[in-house]
Order: structure tokens, then sequence, then C-alpha cells
């Protein structure tokens, strides 16, 4: 693996969605990062990603005060963070968790929809360092990590949607995407595989 031309984008794994105090948890997500141990594995991906010198994104979903980003009907998955006050802009609800945090280096993207891609500055990044093999992680599978690959494919990107790097709100969502929907889009791996090519270089 040519770890120039390949990223990890670890998408929407912020205190409003896996911590037990944030605002969006009783989605399930919490629980079901949890019960996986998601961070921790993220993190020892994290590890691995940034010592063979392969970029590493944040997509964490922001908004503006007042919500202008969203209509009063669309996107209902996205609007219901408005009733809950949530993903708030600067707030440590749109922060990452300190096992998994940034580092100097990783790159930060804010995000306002259920893919990675959609209004937000990652192609264009991606294509200006010469990025052509996408590692996907996040919460949950179903959403940003299923929207992010089909969108990901679709600019001709080669997708790795890391399996246990990802969560949804229950254990049969998750399952439902990583069996029968993103192998349509892309390969579907595990991080022991993503660092043992890393180490392979």
């Amino acid at each position: 693996m040519d770890a120039k031309k390949t990223c990890l984008i670890v998408m929407h794994c912020q205190n409003d969605i896996v911590d037990p105090k944030g605002l969006y948890s009783g989605s399930g997500a919490f629980a079901e990062v949890s019960r996986r141990g998601t961070l921790d594995k993220i993190k020892t991906a994290l590890e691995a990603a940034r010592k063979a010198g392969m970029q590493v994104f944040y997509v964490n979903n922001m908004f503006s005060e007042g919500y202008p980003e969203l209509g009063d009907h669309n996107l209902p998955i996205c609007t219901a963070s408005r009733e809950t006050n949530s993903f708030l802009v600067d707030t440590w609800g749109t922060t990452n968790p300190d096992v998994i945090k940034p580092v100097k280096g990783d790159i930060i993207i804010r995000n306002t929809n259920t893919s990675a891609f959609s209004y937000t500055t990652l192609d264009q990044i991606l294509r200006a360092k010469g990025i052509t093999e996408l590692y996907l992680a996040g919460v949950a599978t179903n959403f940003v990590v299923d929207s992010t690959a089909r969108y990901g494919s679709e600019l001709g990107y080669n997708i790795h949607v890391v399996e246990d790097l990802c969560a949804s709100w229950t254990q049969e969502m998750h399952e439902f995407g990583i069996k029968y929907i993103l192998p349509q889009f892309g390969e579907v791996t595990d991080s022991a595989t993503m660092i043992a090519r890393l180490q392979e270089g």
C-alpha cells in the first residue's frame, strides 16, 4: 500500500454521538460504540496510519447557531439535530473524544450532511494530495459511512469500509449495511488488514 495515496477518514465520531452525555447519544449509537469497542479500535488504527504517513481526516457534523444550513422539511435525520440543539459549531458536542482526538497534521472537515463529500472541501483536498484510496470509519454505518462510500465511489475513489471501525444505532442496522449495501460500492475490510497493508508498504 502506498500510504501517500491513501487516507483514513473518521466520520461523525464526536461527543454528541459517541459520549453518554451527548445530545444525540440516545439514538443507540453510544451503546453500540461501547459494545463494539469502536473508539479503542479507531485509536489503534489512527496510530498505525499516522506512523505510516497516511493522511487522517476527521469529518464532524457541525451547524451554525440557528441551523441556517437546514430547511424545514429536508433531511429529517439532520433536522432532528435542531430539535435536540445538538451539533452546534464550537461546542463540546462537535469535538472528538480525547481517546481519538486529532493531532497536528490531521485535517478536520466541517460537515452538515450525511455524506462527507456534500458541500465540503474533502474532494478538493483529496485531489490536491493525490489520494485515491479511502479507508472509511465512523458512526453510523448506514448513514455517513454509506453515503460517503456511495458518493466517493461515484467520484472515482477506491473505497475501503473498515467494518470494525464502524457502528450504527443497532447491530442489525450495521450488519445489513455491511452485508448487503456497502460491498456494492467498495471493499469491506477490517482494521487488522488495513494495518498489515500499511506495514507491508
